[in-house]
């Protein structure tokens, strides 16, 4: 059975799409992701106000512990749950550093003397560098903040912030070889049919 010169290349395209499909790095496993947080009443400056059932913080101050800025970096976390709204702005020499979003939810529980706010968030505006890091524009989080309760709110005492990138779509290293499969076909189909017609 002779094999024309239209079906070899059809063949050859099919098995360079698949070998290309072996050497398609895997998704990265290693978490990308900028982690702030504070502890402890004397770690966590600032405090959690509470008026007419919405929520928003003065001067609570974060430090960096992923690794990303230098040890030690400090930033101030600034939320309204009313307006929801979050944003964390960098101190000092970080003060251009500034993550700006909306709360995509809010949770409120109270155990004993404290009360824990959960919330999830879209930052739609960060650092260019942070951009460039995560390999998007924009970021995710989830986090908590916890104050010991009192009339119109109290000092924070635990604060968690964990923001990563968007979820982007990223080819899936199965779709080149599914096309590789339809050309393969395609190439036998071709080549059944010249033979067909040679006989």
């Amino acid at each position: 059975m002779s094999v024309s010169k239209a079906t070899k290349r059809v063949l050859l395209l099919g098995l360079g799409f698949m070998l290309a499909a072996l050497f398609v790095p895997a998704a990265n496993a290693t978490p990308i992701y900028l982690d702030f947080g504070c502890s402890g009443v004397s770690g966590c400056a600032g405090n959690v106000v509470v008026s007419g059932g919405s929520y928003s913080s003065t001067g609570i101050t974060l430090k960096e512990g992923s690794g990303f800025y230098a040890p030690g970096s400090l930033f101030t976390l600034t939320f309204n749950s009313l307006a929801d709204t979050i944003s964390l702005v960098g101190q000092g020499a970080l003060s251009g550093q500034i993550f700006t979003g909306t709360f995509t939810n809010f949770t409120v529980s109270t155990f004993g003397g404290t009360t824990d706010l959960n919330f999830g968030s879209i930052w739609s505006t960060i650092p260019t560098d942070i951009q460039a890091f995560f390999g998007t524009t924009t970021g995710a989080d989830s986090g908590f903040a916890i104050y010991l309760t009192g009339v119109g709110g109290g000092p924070a005492t635990s604060v968690d912030l964990t923001i990563t990138p968007s979820p982007t779509k990223t080819p899936e290293p199965a779709s080149p070889l599914l096309c590789s499969a339809g050309l393969l076909g395609l190439g036998f189909l071709l080549a059944m049919r010249k033979a067909g017609s040679v006989a």
